[in-house]
């Protein structure tokens, strides 16, 4: 399941206490593999970065025009939003335990 219907699943407001621990579970599953993927990225970056004769500020610009570079950027804020999506989701849980 992509993040995006993941967020739209989570919309709901009447799912229950297994629902959400579920796409708790996918979440964090997402997550994690975000983090991986962005590890590569950044190590790629770095290497670029070696690579190049431009200024420091130069080549940042340089590799954020990349695919690659346009990748980190968007792994970066999906990451964050899903980060945000699951301490919801545990609120959510936890409302329903209380």
């Amino acid at each position: 399941m992509k993040l995006e219907q993941l967020i739209t699943s989570i919309k709901e407001d009447k799912l229950s206490k297994e629902q959400l621990e579920q796409y708790e579970d996918r979440l964090v599953e997402l997550f994690a593999e975000m983090q991986l993927e962005m590890a590569e990225l950044e190590k790629e970056e770095a290497l670029f970065m070696e690579r190049t004769d431009a200024t420091v500020a130069r080549a940042k610009v340089l590799w954020k025009a990349t695919d690659k570079g346009q990748r980190l950027i968007v792994i970066k804020r999906y990451s964050e939003a899903t980060k945000k999506l699951i301490n919801s989701v545990k609120s959510r849980i936890f409302r329903l335990i209380y």
